[in-house]
């Protein structure tokens, strides 16, 4: 694909993260820069859609719409688990929206081509007085599909290596510390259109130096003082040890888990596995332009049955902790357009990688660095 000369980065950009600086801010604002990634990355990476308990049964369906594609993600009859491209191979209509139970067969709402559950075109009205009509030549167009440490990922590169590869080691780490995560349920689910560059985002989660500032009650629970963040491969760890405290965190003492582990998978998914057992939020991410991403927010828990306390968590996540990130990213997407700001800003690292030092941010831009290297 066409990259734009300007949009060069060094080969070592970022390699030394005590003396890096960010991505220049035209890669957070420039429509060529989110042309270039979409291909890039995001045809590339194996993207995260949903828990796996959404498609748990067959017949149930998700769709998600991410740099400008429609995916469908649906159960069968059979019980296999697909993906194709939301788009009717005729006209190009959307098949379906939302999420829910399909019926056994999909029917595009628009001419009534009908498709089983498998992509395979059942039925096209007048196709037997079609000349050279053949049904095979107007299947649904797969994607690559993987149920992986309790959720269910995509991938629109046919030759794309098993996500195993990619993410190796993440199912291993998440499940050591939340053992039932497949079986979690979705308790809430918040989404916003949020006036941010995907990147901003990112390198808002990989870094707890706003953390003291900017989230009082996520301090009041996990201390900077023990906080680590460690890197492994294509995604990153960071963990706080933590105290139940009214204003963040409130768990009993006697639960196994009473650490915050946050894992970001490449190139824009979160799961984080709270204090408390059987407690996870998810961020995903969907881009939809250079200033745009839409983002799911959830809370996962063990029962669709949700308690006093747990509820009192939601609406601390949702209504508290949530909307002060918010604030952060539109912000500097403001920030980052200003002829006020000098182009690039100083990733604050320090030598023993404290809890405040900004590393993880170094290490995800080298990776984004990369792969505009290839």
């Amino acid at each position: 694909m066409y990259k734009p000369f300007d949009l060069d980065l060094p080969a070592d950009f970022c390699a030394d993260h005590e003396h890096a600086y960010t991505l220049p801010a035209r890669y957070y604002t420039a429509d060529e820069v989110f042309a270039y990634e979409k291909e890039q990355i995001f045809a590339k990476a194996w993207l995260c859609l949903c828990h796996a308990s959404e498609l748990a049964e067959s017949n149930a369906y998700v769709t998600r719409k991410i740099v400008g594609e429609n995916l469908l993600a649906v159960r069968g009859r059979d019980g296999v688990l697909r993906a194709f491209y939301n788009v009717c191979p005729h006209r190009g209509h959307e098949l379906l929206q939302g999420s829910g139970n399909a019926k056994n067969v999909i029917t595009c709402p628009y001419h009534a081509w009908t498709f089983k559950l498998d992509g395979e075109l059942a039925m096209a009205r007048n196709c037997d007085n079609v000349a050279h009509f053949d049904k095979a030549d107007h299947s649904l167009v797969p994607l690559q599909i993987a149920e992986y440490c309790g959720f269910v990922f995509v991938n629109m590169d046919p030759n794309a290596a098993p996500i195993e590869q990619q993410l190796g080691g993440l199912e291993e780490h998440l499940k050591s510390v939340c053992p039932n995560v497949a079986e979690l349920k979705v308790a809430s689910r918040t989404i916003t259109e949020t006036p941010a560059n995907w990147k901003v985002i990112v390198d808002n989660y990989m870094e707890c130096y706003h953390c003291a500032p900017a989230h009082p009650g996520f301090s009041a629970s996990v201390s900077t003082d023990t906080y680590t963040h460690t890197f492994h491969g294509n995604w990153t760890l960071q963990r706080g040890e933590s105290k139940s405290s009214s204003k963040g965190y409130a768990f009993d003492g006697d639960v196994q888990n009473q650490a915050f582990n946050g894992y970001w998978a490449w190139p824009c998914v979160m799961f984080n596995v709270v204090p408390g057992d059987g407690t996870m939020t998810v961020i995903y991410e969907y881009p939809v332009s250079a200033g745009v991403t839409v983002q799911y927010y959830e809370v996962l828990l063990a029962s669709s049955e949700v308690s006093e306390a747990q509820q009192q968590f939601i609406d601390w996540a949702t209504q508290v902790f949530r909307p002060e990130d918010l604030r952060l990213v539109e912000s500097v997407q403001r920030g980052l357009q200003s002829r006020g700001y000098r182009g690039q800003g100083r990733i604050m690292v320090d030598a023993g990688r404290s809890g405040i030092s900004e590393h993880g941010i170094a290490y995800f831009h080298r990776l984004v660095a990369q792969s505009y290297q290839r």
